[in-house]
């Protein structure tokens, strides 16, 4: 796997019921009382066929785990790793999914670099709205209940990673440079705090989206961390070519 201009704005808005007036905001970055290495533990590992693990999604029974490289997205069988079902993507590289909150379901695509409204249709993702982000890919995406939160990577001389917000009538009120994650990939919600892995050095960072602060993090036990998704319970985590874990915080 790996700013907005002002003329893409035009092209959202005619595609997208959102308003694109926004602020820029500090950096999220470390907070004075960062702590390093929160401890966890692995509950279970849930082995995964070989693919190109991306974003991951629980649906309230099974895990659904993205793939770039033009493989369909699985539906996952926790209790073994079994493949239940496979949907189809609506690109090429599916990086993150989270429901839209509407029966609907958010997906980002890294080679198309489009941010897509979509439909479960027949095993298919089909799209109903698309959100052209070029020349930033994007990658993680969740959505909280009120805001969603979309990540990107805009390369050139230096890759330049950034947390876009929009709030629950979809206007994207800010636009933060993310410093303090390298390579940052995937993101997950648990109900109070922002999770983002990191793909280069495979922590898994907690931030709070009040304060914009990235407050520690825990050592992912997956390689090349990718897809991250909070089950109510327990955090799931895989890597590019790694398997799914069950993963306990013990202490934050």
């Amino acid at each position: 796997m790996k700013h907005f201009r002002i003329f893409i704005f035009v092209v959202i808005a005619i595609m997208l019921p959102i308003t694109y007036s926004f602020s820029e905001v500090p950096d999220l970055k470390k907070s004075e009382n960062y702590k390093p290495n929160i401890k966890a533990e692995i509950v279970e590992k849930v082995p995964l066929p070989k693919g190109y693990h991306e974003g991951l999604f629980y649906d309230g029974v099974n895990i659904w785990v993205n793939n770039g490289e033009n493989i369909n997205t699985w539906v996952i069988d926790i209790k073994d790793g079994s493949i239940v079902r496979e949907i189809k993507p609506v690109g090429t590289f599916t990086e993150g999914i989270t429901a839209s909150g509407d029966g609907k379901y958010w997906v980002t695509d890294w080679n198309l670099k489009k941010l897509y409204r979509v439909n479960i249709e027949k095993g298919k993702m089909v799209a109903d709205y698309e959100v052209p982000l070029a020349p930033a890919h994007p990658t993680g995406v969740i959505w909280t209940g009120r805001e969603l939160y979309v990540m990107t990577w805009t390369r050139g001389m230096g890759t330049k990673y950034h947390l876009l917000q929009l709030d629950e009538n979809k206007n994207l009120v800010r636009k933060l440079r993310i410093k303090g994650i390298p390579e940052p990939s995937q993101l997950a919600w648990d109900g109070k705090y922002l999770w983002i892995t990191s793909w280069f050095n495979q922590n898994i960072y907690k931030v709070d989206v009040e304060k914009f602060e990235i407050l520690g993090f825990f050592k992912s036990p997956a390689k090349a961390a990718t897809g991250i998704v909070w089950d109510g319970a327990y955090f799931w985590i895989t890597g590019t070519y790694d398997d799914l874990y069950k993963i306990r915080i013990v202490e934050e």
